[in-house]
């Protein structure tokens, strides 16, 4: 691993940071190269995807744009059309869809998958469940947390497989949230992270690692536009797209 602090323009997912200080984890593996900022970057719209549909959700405005849902075949070429189970955006400005025992890497500016996908999960993520994986989340330390059921997992992104001593209890990690399952999250800005399960979700604190008091809540009081219940992931995009 290679740990660096400097001034220079970052190029990630289309959108172009000069001058920011930024402490990137160059991290080089067999499927996956990754240039790993820790820091703030610039988002545009989070999409949220239930079913064969998604939506765009302005986060400047705070609500879902108009139009919206449409069926993700409309707005996401090559992605399964029947529903997605997670979602995340990685710091190579790639962003994976997992569904099933499959997952996909897409190229947002390109719009489009990339060459060769899908692929089975145990070809490309060592250590993460082969299918069924409900959500997964990239956290601003070089991690990534994928849940199942009443489980979660920790990735490592310098060494590009799951972290000895894991599934464990999301009880035992992560106090607060549901402990019987999680069916999305989300890395928002402000330096929050939210987790959607059923009608409800939570609004959690990524620098003191806890949820915030009074939640959870309704989804309907607080997502403008959004589906009340039912939501199956949602990625937040540094790339302008329809």
């Amino acid at each position: 691993m290679v740990v660096t602090s400097r001034r220079h323009v970052l190029q990630i997912a289309g959108a172009s940071i000069t001058g920011a200080v930024l402490s990137p984890f160059v991290v080089t593996c067999q499927q996956k190269v990754r240039e790993t900022p820790v820091g703030a970057f610039p988002y545009y719209n989070g999409y949220f995807f239930k079913g064969s549909e998604y939506l765009r959700y302005d986060v400047t405005s705070d609500r879902a744009d108009a139009g919206y849902p449409k069926p993700i075949a409309a707005g996401w070429p090559g992605l399964w059309e029947g529903g997605i189970d997670a979602a995340m955006l990685w710091p190579n400005g790639k962003a994976y869809f997992f569904k099933g025992s499959q997952y996909v890497r897409f190229d947002p500016v390109q719009n489009s998958i990339d060459e060769g996908y899908p692929k089975p999960i145990t070809s490309g993520w060592p250590g993460v469940w082969e299918n069924g994986i409900d959500s997964v989340i990239l956290w601003p330390d070089a991690k990534a947390y994928f849940y199942k059921g009443s489980e979660y997992l920790r990735y490592d992104l310098t060494s590009d497989r799951a972290d000895a001593g894991y599934p464990k209890p999301i009880a035992a990690g992560w106090p607060g949230l549901w402990e019987n399952g999680i069916n999305a999250s989300v890395l928002w800005t402000g330096g929050k992270t939210y987790f959607f399960q059923g009608d409800q979700y939570i609004r959690y604190d990524v620098s003191d690692r806890k949820v915030d008091s009074g939640y959870p809540k309704p989804i309907a009081s607080s997502w403008p536009g959004l589906w009340e219940s039912g939501i199956d992931t949602g990625v937040l995009w540094t790339q302008g797209k329809p």
